[in-house]
């Protein structure tokens, strides 16, 4: 169970990276449209929680077994 929740806290945590840095650089030409302005902060916003709740998760599995 503690490699799933690293693995899927790694993952969400670098999707939610690259999903900054390409609304950040403007990597997209559709990056000037407040649609896809909104939908790219909700996927960070999303994929961030995701992330934070797997590492949540794997620090209280630890506790839990000591």
């Amino acid at each position: 169970m503690k490699a799933y929740l690293i693995c899927t806290g790694v993952l969400f945590g670098l999707f939610a990276v690259w999903h900054v840095f390409e609304l950040a650089s403007g990597l997209r030409s559709s990056a000037s449209d407040s649609g896809f302005i909104i939908g790219v902060s909700l996927i960070i916003l999303v994929t961030g929680a995701f992330s934070a709740w797997a590492f949540r998760l794997l620090r209280g599995m630890g506790r839990g077994a000591a």
